[in-house]
């Protein structure tokens, strides 16, 4: 299931199903709960549903994929999220109708 790209979440905004943890590269709407590699005195959490990239790493168990999060420099990993749709890309939008 991808998210409507026409909408744009809120914080109010639940995921109507529990989504998997992303298994693969793409751009994937999430919530970071437990940053990594954080500053002293920095909070990183999100405060609301944010579009992030999954990134292969070539690593293993947790550290096979990292993830960019816009306005953080250091990677994060996929345990370091609650994980909502995947984005739907544009060239992809007319299999999705």
């Amino acid at each position: 299931m991808a998210a409507d790209p026409t909408q744009t979440p809120t914080t109010n905004w639940r995921p109507a199903t529990k989504f998997p943890t992303p298994d693969r590269e793409g751009y994937f709407w999430a919530k970071l709960i437990h940053p990594s590699s954080m500053p002293d005195g920095e909070d990183w959490q999100s405060l609301d549903w944010e579009v992030v990239q999954v990134n292969d790493n070539n690593g293993d168990g947790d550290e096979k994929f990292s993830v960019s999060v816009p306005g953080i420099s250091p990677p994060q990993w996929i345990p370091d999220f609650v994980w909502g749709p995947e984005v739907v890309r544009p060239k992809e939008i007319s299999r999705v109708r």
